[in-house]
């Protein structure tokens, strides 16, 4: 199913789009030390969710696809 697809794909960009951000935070001389650590966490925590729903998102299509099978 197509949807299933472009569900996948919208996570697995919003994941990438995150360590992106959070690369880049990390790596700018122009933060403060207190300012990177906060801006981290929240990415961090923001990356930690997004990581469960890829899980949550590949189970349900792993019992979606079996019970397709039967």
């Amino acid at each position: 199913m197509r949807i299933l697809n472009i569900i996948s794909n919208e996570i697995i960009i919003e994941k990438q789009k995150l360590e992106n951000e959070l690369e880049r935070v990390l790596n700018s001389p122009e933060l403060s030390t207190e300012k990177m650590v906060k801006e981290s966490l929240k990415l961090l925590n923001k990356l930690t969710q997004v990581s469960n729903t890829m899980l949550t998102w590949e189970s349900y299509i792993t019992k979606y696809k079996k019970e397709e099978e039967k």
